[in-house]
């Protein structure tokens, strides 16, 4: 593995799962052994190993490199020849002088997958060991030294979800009538609880305005009433148009808005200079007829629906 592919860093933090102090560095390093292993540690339900190779691993690139692998052991039971284990990984040593970790961990490819065929990855180049060596940078001190390693098991868990996206769906359109509109002052007018797209939604009416309209425009808005409700939590995409029809024909046209919307909260979508409060209540405009009942509607012309895959 090249070295542009590794990625360096410090920290505070120690390692979570694991750590191997080694005294007696000058000793290991002129054996004849290339290679030592440490004991067993369990990480994510496995078992696992470092490798340590004090004057490099050499097919790997390790030549004046101090290089360190993570290996997942033998004792662990598998099912047959065909497993294998994802994991990200990170690999350790310790600045004794600073109190602190160089975190060395893969930069183009965090994730490795361990199985029969290759069941050790980790850093021919891991440090290189004039950097090691080197008294002031706190990695051998009195001739021990502490590396360590964290190991994040990628586990599916079979949960999957389909998400589409349902054109004009069945019951797409809500009528909310309020009467006597004209008397209702400025007090929010709440439409019951509808369905479209299996999700409970609700129409809201301030008749002042809301927000940047408020005095000059009446404000519509449509809620994701069951978000609160709903275990997971699931968000939905809507297109949808807010109308208020001329009730005095239906071959004149009456105030739209489209919105598209991402719901993601038990928050209100609110139209935005919708329709005037001048024209409203001009009844010769058809919004407002003189018995003073306001229709509002809201037609969905697309809505997502996630539904478990199973």
């Amino acid at each position: 593995m090249g070295d542009n592919a590794i990625s360096r860093e410090k920290r505070s933090l120690p390692p979570a799962d694991y750590s191997l102090k080694i005294e007696s560095f000058k000793l290991l390093s002129e054996s004849t052994v290339e290679s030592f292993e440490s004991g067993v540690f369990k990480s994510g339900g496995y078992n696992w190993k470092l490798v340590f190779y004090p004057n490099g691993k050499k097919n790997d690139g390790g030549k004046d490199h101090l290089s360190l692998y993570l290996k997942i052991d033998d004792s662990n039971p598998h099912s047959d020849g065909t497993w294998n284990v994802n994991v990200y990984y990170k690999l350790f040593v310790y600045d004794q002088l600073s109190n602190q970790y160089l975190v060395v961990q893969d930069a183009k490819a965090p994730m490795r997958r361990f199985d029969r065929r290759k069941g050790e990855w980790g850093f021919g180049k891991f440090l290189d060991l004039a950097t090691f060596n080197e008294p002031s940078n706190g990695y051998l001190v009195d001739e021990s030294c502490v590396f360590g390693a964290e190991v994040y098991v990628v586990k599916p868990t079979g949960s999957e979800e389909i998400l589409s996206l349902v054109s004009e769906p069945d019951d797409g359109t809500y009528r909310f009538t309020i009467p006597a509109f004209g008397s209702v002052g400025d007090t929010v007018q709440r439409s019951g609880e509808f369905t479209v797209g299996e999700r409970n939604w609700q129409l809201v009416v301030y008749p002042a305005g809301s927000g940047a309209d408020r005095g000059n425009y009446l404000t519509v808005s449509l809620k994701l009433a069951d978000y609160q409700k709903v275990t997971p939590k699931k968000p939905v995409y809507a297109e949808f148009k807010f109308k208020i029809p001329n009730q005095y024909s239906r071959n004149r046209a009456g105030a739209e808005q489209t919105v598209k919307y991402f719901f993601n909260s038990a928050a209100e979508k609110e139209s935005s200079k919708f329709l005037s409060r001048d024209d409203l209540y001009d009844t010769t405009k058809g919004y407002l007829p003189s018995n003073e009942t306001l229709v509002v509607e809201v037609q969905f012309l697309v809505v997502s629906v996630i539904k478990a895959n199973t």
